[in-house]
């Protein structure tokens, strides 16, 4: 029977962990990649019309501006025919020709009222 040195030992060993971390960033990658698809999926879903009034949220895995927060309830002002797309921003910005068609009207910190337009993809009808 042969001896195992200790540097065949720190080398195996070293081996081991590499393939450990390898499984790992996997099964990391494959997290990552379920949860990227679920959000696309929810994303593309058929497009709900919203109508003057509806209570609407983000949403979930789709809030992309500061307001109104996660879960915060907003009312529908208007859904607009022809959205509008701001092509002014760099092509590198997330709103870089993000279709604003949809008018919502919220509470902010100080509860006044403030209209914003956002992506209508991005939300769902409360009931």
């Amino acid at each position: 029977m042969t001896d195992i040195s200790e540097a065949d030992l720190k080398r195996m060993l070293s081996v081991l962990k590499e393939k450990e971390e390898s499984k790992v960033e996997l099964d990391s990658d494959i997290s990552d990649f379920t949860k990227l698809k679920n959000k696309v999926t929810a994303f593309l879903q058929d497009q709900q019309k919203f109508k003057r009034g509806d209570a609407v949220r983000w949403k979930k895995g789709l809030k992309n501006k500061k307001y109104p927060k996660e879960n915060q309830l907003c009312i529908v002002i208007d859904e607009l025919a022809e959205p509008i797309i701001q092509d002014n921003r760099d092509s590198g910005s997330p709103y870089y020709r993000e279709p604003l068609d949809l008018i919502l009207a919220m509470l902010d910190d100080d509860t006044d009222l403030v209209i914003y337009h956002y992506d209508k993809r991005r939300f769902e009808l409360v009931s």
